[in-house]
């Protein structure tokens, strides 16, 4: 119910003196000062219609423009409405301005959740749903005759000399509705850019004052119409109040670079920076439930944000239990093959110290494990095998010497094959490091040419067929030629094959190589029938490292470990019981475009 206060005691209140009901039909100054502006809000208007237009990529911009839109439109017609002195002309004109109206509310928190970073509420589908009850009251208003859910009864009462005349309404229940929700828009959009302004630099808080000052004064002016209204018929002070908003955007535009550069609210920022950044985050409550992860770590694990919520950590990733809080390393499985991560957790506290959840940052030291292990592996190759080698050069050449000063050639011949041989595996050592340099200075995922993993199966046969004519080379079965891959495949192919052909003491050794695709993966066997693999060979690989008592002793074996991992595979060796040995490689099958 509206209180019953007696017209004199609120003419006595705020006017100081007699008014009476006739305040409207005499010539007070005031009603022109208040026409004055509304011509000056549509021109004010233009003008920042027109600035925020040509900036359109700006963030904001787009709400800027329908908000000096929705302030323009409603004050020209409004302006036309006081001139004209027809009802039936004077509800059509009313009726067109409720799309100002409705709109510039909407348009003014538009723009200031775009100023303030909150993006979420500018999507489509949240402004269609913030636009739900403006639009409905729309078709409320032009269909009011068959409900009169906007205003009952309508009169039109002459003003200042009866130059110009108003329209004085008895509002319906939507329109309270409306108003209310109008406020809200209001309210929530000045709210928004004061929050953001409070942890800014001086430039950005002068520009959101100045904003909001400006805003709240379409709201101050509309209350006050209401509450005139009350006690009788009243000019809309809102379409005037528009020019001061108008104003406030003109001078933030002018001395406060508005629209040239949008505030970064920290919130955002953090934001930002966690969702983005290339370490996994998880977030946990107190009993080790997933809340939240970022982007990579989403990625990482293979799922979604939706799924890994609610899920305790030791079902997200096995190898963390909460009593395992800082380690060197920790193990995660990334589809068919793993990387290795660097663990930290911190625990949340609230103010008086008490723990609401945990944070675990995982960082990805793969690369860095690699590095490690190819420093360890090609120290332990000049160290050891380089230096075996240069000393067995040096002692059979003496002994080569020797043999020639005591004219035993035979010997000499020997021993000349000896050294030979020797320095053959010198040439293999330095060749292999050319190819583990070549290997390791290249991406297998970068921006490089892939190539038919058929052609580098073939090329790889064709050159060890090239380098040893007695080996029987098989090659049985090959991939699609859609099927593409890094050019690293053909040295591990290779590689794979040069071993089985030159451990094989036979005068015919076999190898074969074949293919498949199993789903997603091409699968590559190379089997042979010589003697097999060296189980210290194959325990240093496994391992994924060297010791001083555990090492590989040669460089062929990491070769295709690590080129393996860089086109995000893996490799299997399996010793077969009669002889021989069967490396499975599996790697992504990947279709050239």
């Amino acid at each position: 119910m509206i209180p019953n206060i007696g017209w004199a005691t609120f003419e006595q209140l705020v006017f100081g003196g007699t008014a009476g009901a006739n305040f409207l039909t005499q010539p007070v100054p005031l009603v022109v000062v208040i026409v004055g502006l509304m011509i000056l809000t549509a021109v004010i208007s233009g003008y920042v219609v027109l600035f925020a237009w040509r900036r359109r990529p700006t963030p904001g911009s787009t709400g800027l423009v329908a908000f000096g839109l929705a302030s323009g439109w409603w004050s020209a017609g409004y302006l036309l409405e006081l001139l004209v002195e027809d009802l039936t002309l004077k509800l059509a004109l009313a009726n067109l301005q409720w799309i100002g109206v409705l709109a510039a509310p909407l348009a003014w928190f538009l723009f200031s959740c775009s100023y303030a970073g909150r993006d979420r509420y500018t999507a489509p589908a949240s402004l269609l749903a913030l636009s739900v009850l403006p639009l409905a009251s729309l078709v409320a208003v032009w269909t009011n005759p068959l409900h009169h859910l906007m205003w009952g009864s309508v009169t039109v009462v002459p003003a200042v000399g009866r130059t110009i005349t108003v329209l004085q309404t008895e509002w319906g229940p939507l329109y309270w509705v409306v108003l209310g929700y109008s406020y809200l828009l209001w309210l929530a959009g000045s709210a928004a850019i004061l929050r953001t302004a409070l942890d800014m630099p001086t430039i950005y808080r002068l520009q959101a004052a100045t904003l909001i000052v400006g805003a709240l004064m379409p709201v101050l002016g509309n209350a006050a119409t209401t509450l005139l209204e009350l006690y009788g018929p009243a000019i809309d002070m809102t379409p005037a109040a528009f020019a001061f908003a108008g104003l406030a955007c003109t001078v933030a535009i002018s001395r406060y670079e508005l629209l040239e550069a949008r505030p970064v609210p920290r919130w955002v920022a953090r934001e930002r920076v966690v969702e983005t950044m290339a370490d996994a985050v998880l977030i946990t409550d107190t009993k080790w439930r997933v809340t939240d992860v970022n982007q990579s770590a989403a990625r990482i694990l293979g799922d979604d944000n939706a799924e890994l919520k609610g899920r305790p950590i030791g079902d997200v990733i096995e190898e963390f239990s909460p009593d395992q809080r800082d380690t060197d390393q920790i193990t995660v499985r990334l589809g068919s093959g793993q990387r290795y991560f660097e663990l930290r957790t911190s625990a949340f506290t609230d103010h008086h110290g008490r723990d609401i959840g945990h944070a675990l940052v995982f960082r990805d030291v793969t690369d860095r494990r690699l590095n490690l292990q190819q420093l360890e592996v090609m120290n332990r190759v000049l160290r050891h095998n380089l230096r075996t080698e240069a000393n067995l050069l040096e002692g059979y050449a003496n002994l080569v010497l020797d043999d020639i000063d005591d004219s035993e050639l035979a010997d000499a011949r020997d021993h000349a094959q000896i050294l030979h041989d020797h320095a053959s595996t010198l040439v293999n050592i330095s060749q292999k490091a050319r190819k583990l340099g070549a290997a390791l200075g290249s991406d297998g995922n970068g921006d490089i040419r892939l190539l038919p993993a058929a052609v580098q199966i073939r090329a790889a046969a064709d050159a060890v067929r090239a380098d040893s004519p007695g080996a029987n080379v098989r090659v049985i079965d090959l991939p699609d030629h859609e099927i593409v891959c890094a050019p690293t495949l053909e040295p591990i192919v290779r590689e794979l094959v040069e071993n089985g052909v030159q451990h094989n003491p036979v005068a015919t050794p076999v190898v074969s190589v074949t293919t498949t695709r199993e789903g997603d993966e091409l699968v590559i066997r190379v089997e042979d029938d010589g003697p097999g693999i060296n189980a210290s060979e194959l325990a240093a690989i496994n391992a994924h490292g060297e010791t001083q008592l555990r090492h590989a002793s040669g460089l062929g074996l990491w070769l295709v470990k690590w080129g393996v991992d860089q086109l995000g595979g893996t490799v299997a060796f399996h010793s077969h019981d009669v002889g021989g040995t069967e490396v499975v490689l599996r790697i992504p099958a990947l279709r050239g475009e």
